[in-house]
């Protein structure tokens, strides 16, 4: 079935005449007073806490200062080449008496 565009616009216009005039529902002042005494009546939300959630605002909070920490760290370990490997070694050439009283890991 196939519209022209003079009984489409006509056909629309019926529609939405016909969904602008549908009877919309009365709703009495009593019945909105029950509704929000019950409303009322149910009362409030229990409040439920963890010691998770106290402490979840201080650490977002934080966490960009963490992160800058962390950078910086890595950054002056880098620049200072720290191996503990080598103070060993160092340690051992030293004082080779002493060096044999401490345990070397991994050895």
């Amino acid at each position: 079935m196939r519209f022209n565009k003079k009984d489409y616009t006509q056909l629309e216009n019926a529609l939405i005449k016909a969904y602008r005039e549908k009877e919309k529902p009365q709703v009495s002042e009593q019945w909105a007073m029950n509704v929000m005494q019950h409303i009322r009546n149910l009362g409030a939300l229990p409040f439920k806490t963890s010691p998770f959630k106290l402490f979840e605002q201080f650490g977002w909070r934080f966490a960009p200062a963490v992160c800058v920490l962390i950078v910086l760290l890595t950054f002056w370990m880098v620049k200072l080449d720290f191996a503990p490997e080598d103070e060993m070694a160092i340690f051992s050439i030293e004082h080779p008496i002493e060096a044999s009283y401490v345990e070397m890991p991994g050895l």
